[in-house]
């Protein structure tokens, strides 16, 4: 199992630096031309979209198996210690209270952007970009918190 996880990582390591290689090298043979929200010609390098579909698959590969190993430590821990393992859940309600707040803090109204004629900056799509700067705060606000409480705690000791 362990050698098949290493040879895995091995290849997606091996496949993306293949891939940069091959964007950068594609930089001086030319690109393709976009037109942008204010009418001006943008250059965009030929790999451009394959490295951000890489980017995508890489993110959402990684979110499955942090998700899967988490799933399997929690269903481990329960069957050995079960308050242990339903006390680990404490956070993960936290996190989920902070989005839900932050998501209920978030204004749907209209943002104007000069250049920008279509409508994914109002409603919904405002909300949840509030709703991850909300949360962003928050767990900053937190963090630093716990730095300093922690040093504290530490002193006091």
């Amino acid at each position: 199992m362990n050698k098949a996880i290493k040879i895995i990582g091995l290849t997606l390591i091996l496949a993306s630096f293949a891939l940069l290689i091959a964007f950068f090298a594609s930089l001086s043979q030319g690109s393709e031309s976009i037109v942008s929200a204010a009418g001006e010609d943008m250059h965009v390098p030929i790999l451009t979209d394959t490295i951000l579909y890489w980017t995508y698959i890489l993110f959402v590969l990684a979110i499955v198996v942090t998700l899967a190993f988490a799933f399997y430590k929690f269903i481990k821990s329960f069957i050995s210690n079960p308050s242990s393992a339903l006390k680990s859940l404490i956070p993960i309600i936290l996190f989920a209270g902070i989005f839900v707040v932050s998501y209920l803090l978030g204004s749907s109204e209209k943002i104007s952007i000069i250049g920008y004629e279509g409508n994914q900056n109002e409603g919904v799509w405002v909300k949840l970009t509030e709703m991850f700067l909300y949360t962003t705060y928050s767990l900053m606000v937190i963090l630093v918190v716990t730095i300093f409480g922690a040093r504290i705690y530490t002193n006091l000791k």
